[in-house]
């Protein structure tokens, strides 16, 4: 090797998206000819007459960084090839099967594949897209050597090329009146997608799920811009894009108030989507299945107690005491349709997939056990618990008699295009499935049981893993009986009914229509089910060192019906703490030569426990009336209001200094700088 010499020729390095699109910037692909890889727009409603006719205009500059969930257990994968069928098996930390099974037909050419998801230890949406080229160089590997394949990606290799959320910078402008009310919305967006083009658009588009927010602003006009750079390319992270657009909405509605000299409050409440109007169809084609947005930031209101934090708030300014009150609402979409990207490519006929559908299965075993399969992986959330819940109710009996299976095998599990443990499908398509298959085998238990019985099924009930005659100690059977007969006795079984007691079920949202596809205006049902959350958010800042400590956070929020109030609440607190962090300091940071100095997790800037505010949470419900049992989605949601309340609370507290809050995160040093109107002389790269 000494005999080896190696001359390396440094090239330039793109690190801003600014500078990377103008002409004298290098350029990553050759192929490309540009590092501007996508450019689009969308319009919906009359901009260019809202802006005519408003009384003022009113613009901000806006800034997100790049981010991560950092789940605790990384990137793994093991590979197994077995030559004579030529067959292969892949055990992985996947979030979505469809991505891993198809990538591995397509890239290595197989028909026979088998994905085995385990439990996986946290996903956010880390594990969607990177991690498939991953595991098609692993099983390729596998297939060379002819011996199975491990490989566990360590904790820096994830900081470094795990992927991030992307940094997100927005040229906002809204045409308003002087009452408050808010005509149009219209923003150029600057995407910095990192090196890799293949998750372009995805902040964008994901826009369009909470594109009006909490509010009736009948003209939006959006256009993006993706670049490349030499970053760590971009998933989509708990939210995508989504804490971006609410951002934007809510630092604008901060601007309107101060601007016109109004309260925050009352011009939010001008503009909120009122609870008759539900189900309301947004300007861009979501329909808002229900909710009280105004009974929301009312009771917020009230729960916190705000005239009084207000006054409370001068007296201890009158001290020096720099304390701020945020108060901002947001939608958390649930439900993907996977046809919503085609609204900004209109020039595909045909959508790759569309709507959302997904199966489960369920069997009573010969001891009268209940076995639940279902179709999507399990990345932490509990969906044992849930799901037993869901089927225990439909079935009579208890969710302690229901095992649910682990882990996810496409082999065996009922899956389909809405497998995917992301996007907040869960509340739809897999409860909605569960309920299908519970139902269905609940019909064969009542088949089987008035033969046996010798009754009309009408007559019967189901109570504690027994079907019976209401008021008859003589007429009932147990499933235990039950399993028995149906696997083992004929004569006891109609010879109408197939023999066995197991039932699947795909669900499909049955309102996906119309605009399930783009519609000519572009129109789409982007996602389909809506839960909301009005946020506050108390701060105090410390002069001398900029730290920003958060005294109170409360949120009042609507999930529908709220199955397991445990679940959703560990939900709730877990994505509200993220969105805190994200706005208090966790983030990567790069040098000017695109090198990442965030490798570990004590220079990524994670809150500690000690750090992190008690969440106060309180559920005020509007069952949809589109889903299954009135629920609605609980996985993003706090995530993506709560970096814009942080940010509207400091800015709140630096209100006496004229302080203006437009980029994130507010670390200690950059909050300490703003206090002391001492600017960084080269802004640090995010």
């Amino acid at each position: 090797m000494e005999l080896i010499s190696v001359e390396y020729e440094p090239l330039r390095s793109v690190v801003d998206v600014r500078e990377a699109i103008k002409p004298s910037s290098a350029v990553l692909f050759d192929e490309l000819g540009t590092n501007l890889a996508w450019h689009g727009a969308l319009k919906y409603g009359d901009i260019d007459g809202a802006f005519k006719s408003a009384d003022r205009i009113v613009k901000e500059n806006l800034k997100i960084h790049r981010y991560s969930s950092t789940p605790l257990e990384p990137f793994a994968v093991i590979a197994s090839y077995d030559a004579a069928s030529k067959r292969l098996t892949v055990w992985v930390t996947a979030q979505v099967p469809e991505v891993i099974y198809d990538g591995l037909r397509e890239a290595l050419g197989l028909q026979d594949v088998r994905v085995i998801i385990p439990d996986v230890g946290g996903g956010f949406g880390q594990k969607i897209h990177l991690i498939r080229k991953y595991v098609v160089l692993i099983s390729l590997l596998a297939m060379k050597s002819g011996r199975p394949v491990k490989w566990i990606e360590d904790r820096s290799e994830h900081m470094m090329a795990g992927g991030h959320a992307c940094a997100q910078e927005f040229e906002a402008e809204a045409a308003v009146k002087n009452d408050g009310t808010v005509l149009g919305l219209r923003f150029k967006e600057y995407d910095d997608v990192g090196g890799s083009i293949s998750t372009l658009t995805i902040h964008f588009t994901n826009k369009l799920n909470n594109l009006s927010n909490t509010y009736r602003t009948p003209n939006i006009s959006m256009e993006g811009f993706a670049v490349v750079t030499n970053k760590c390319p971009v998933i989509p992270n708990r939210g995508i894009g989504k804490p971006g657009m609410c951002f934007v909405w809510e630092r604008m509605m901060d601007r309107v108030a101060q601007e016109l000299n109004l309260s925050p409050i009352e011009v939010r409440r001008k503009n909120l989507i009122q609870p008759n109007e539900m189900p309301y169809s947004t300007v861009s084609g979501n329909v808002y299945d229900s909710g009280d947005y105004p009974g929301l930031l009312q009771g917020l209101l009230e729960k916190i107690d705000y005239d009084k934090l207000r006054e409370e708030q001068k007296r201890e300014r009158e001290k020096g005491r720099l304390i701020g009150i945020g108060v901002v609402i947001g939608v958390e979409p649930g439900g993907r349709n996977a046809a919503r990207d085609m609204a900004i490519f209109p020039e595909m006929k045909e959508p790759p997939g569309s709507g959302g559908i997904n199966g489960a299965t369920i069997k009573l075993e010969k001891n009268g056990t209940l076995a639940l399969h279902l179709g999507s992986p399990n990345c932490g959330q509990a969906h044992e618990t849930t799901t037993a819940q869901v089927a225990a109710e439909v079935l009579g009996t208890t969710p302690d008699r229901i095992s649910t299976s682990i882990p996810f095998d496409s082999d065996l599990s009922p899956w389909g295009v809405a497998a995917a443990n992301s996007g907040n499908n869960f509340h739809l398509y897999d409860i909605g499935a569960v309920h299908g298959a519970a139902t269905r085998l609940r019909e064969k238990i009542l088949k089987l049981s008035a033969h046996v019985l010798n009754v009309d099924s009408k007559e019967l009930a189901i109570e504690d893993s027994t079907v019976k005659v209401p008021g008859s100690t003589v007429k009932q059977v147990s499933f235990a009986e039950l399993g028995r007969i149906a696997y083992n006795n004929q004569h006891l079984i109609p010879d109408d009914m197939e023999p066995g007691l197991q039932a699947t079920y795909y669900y499909t949202f049955p309102h996906a229509k119309p605009n399930i596809v783009p519609n000519a205006e572009r129109l789409v049902r982007a996602q389909f089910t809506f839960s909301a959350g009005a946020h506050a958010a108390v701060v105090e800042i410390d002069k001398a060192t900029g730290k920003v400590e958060v005294l109170r956070y409360l949120i009042v929020g609507d999930n529908g019906t709220v199955i397991n109030p445990d679940v959703v609440n560990g939900q709730v607190y877990g994505s509200a703490t993220h969105g805190i962090a994200v706005a208090l300091g966790e983030g990567f940071i790069y040098s000017p030569d695109g090198q990442p100095l965030t490798v570990t997790y004590l220079d990524y800037g994670k809150c500690s426990t000690a750090e992190t505010p008690k969440i106060e949470v309180v559920h005020r419900p509007s069952p949809s009336p589109f889903t299954t049992l009135g629920q609605k989605a609980a996985g993003e949601g706090a995530a993506i209001p709560s970096p814009a309340a942080i940010a509207s609370a400091v800015e709140d507290a630096l209100t006496p200094l004229g302080v203006k809050i437009t980029d994130l995160p507010l670390t200690p040093e950059v909050v300490w700088r703003l206090v002391n109107n001492n600017p960084e002389s080269s802004r640090r790269s995010y």
